[in-house]
């Protein structure tokens, strides 16, 4: 475990997945990452596929594939290559192991650096071969930033701009639609009746930045989008799990999608040695 610390907060990150597994204001001892136990996951990377593969295969190079839902670097170690006392950069490199999922070269940095107010984190895409690949961000807010005893109802999502955009969530692996799910309103009211339905996926955003925000309490984190079009929001299903995922992706597709991955909706293509990169702030109150 590598933490990062400032004069504001403490920031742990697990070398499997790179994946940030607390931020902590040092000053108020609130705690803003989901702690695991409903969900084993915290702040998970998304990559290279995102969302449900019919089948749990992937079609590449003439091979067919398991591939596990939202890919498999969430799972790997990566290696920690450069710290300091705000900042860690972590490597995955294709090796055997991730051949046996997804058949190309290529290598990916993620940098977390902590800020006097929140943390950025990047991730650095190096394709060295031609590959197709879709990444994403999936952090787990605590509802309990505000106590223990605030429900999902408290909560809501509000948008820098009013917004109209359908919303997309899977029934069985496969999209339904829900047209005007937001229509001209710069807040979404989270309940349980609407996360038991399964993920929201909102791909027409205008909006550059959106923030969790709680009538519970005065603490809330604003996330943003960058150069990520969807964004999906989340929390575990027919449970009432403390947590909420507001996740910036480049895309999230369904299991009706093509299985040979040069075809698959929502797939960044790369040229052999193009490197891509996507930043994302997250800012706490």
């Amino acid at each position: 475990m590598i933490t990062l610390t400032n004069s504001q907060f403490s920031l742990s990150i697990n070398e499997v997945g790179a994946e940030i597994s607390s931020l902590r204001n040092l000053k108020t001892n609130t705690e803003y990452i989901y702690s695991g136990e409903a969900w084993k996951r915290h702040t998970p990377l998304l990559f290279p596929v995102t969302g449900p593969l019919k089948n749990g295969m992937i079609e590449a190079k003439g091979m067919s594939l398991a591939m596990p839902v939202n890919g498999f670097a969430r799972d790997l170690e990566f290696r920690l290559v450069d710290k300091t006392e705000t900042k860690a950069i972590f490597v995955l490199e294709s090796n055997e192991r991730t051949r046996g999922f997804y058949p190309f070269e290529f290598s990916l940095t993620v940098t977390h650096t902590l800020q006097e107010s929140g943390y950025t984190s990047s991730a650095e895409i190096h394709a060295k071969e031609e590959l197709w690949c879709t990444f994403g961000w999936h952090p787990a807010f605590s509802l309990s930033m505000n106590g223990e005893h605030a429900e999902l109802e408290s909560y809501s999502v509000s948008f820098d701009q009013a917004e109209t955009a359908d919303r997309l969530y899977p029934v069985n692996g496969i999209f339904s639609v829900q047209p005007k799910f937001l229509d001209k309103t710069d807040t979404l009211c989270l309940s349980r009746a609407l996360t038991d339905t399964g993920p929201t996926v909102l791909n027409t955003l205008k909006s550059g930045s959106v923030t969790l925000r709680s009538t519970a309490g005065e603490h809330g984190i604003t996330v943003g989008r960058g150069d990520l079009p969807t964004l999906v929001i989340w929390t575990k299903e027919h449970e009432k799990a403390p947590f909420v995922c507001i996740e910036p992706m480049y895309s999230f597709q369904d299991a009706s999608r093509a299985s040979e991955i040069s075809e698959m909706e929502g797939m960044m293509h790369f040229s052999a040695g193009e490197k891509r990169t996507f930043s994302n702030t997250f800012t706490c109150f």
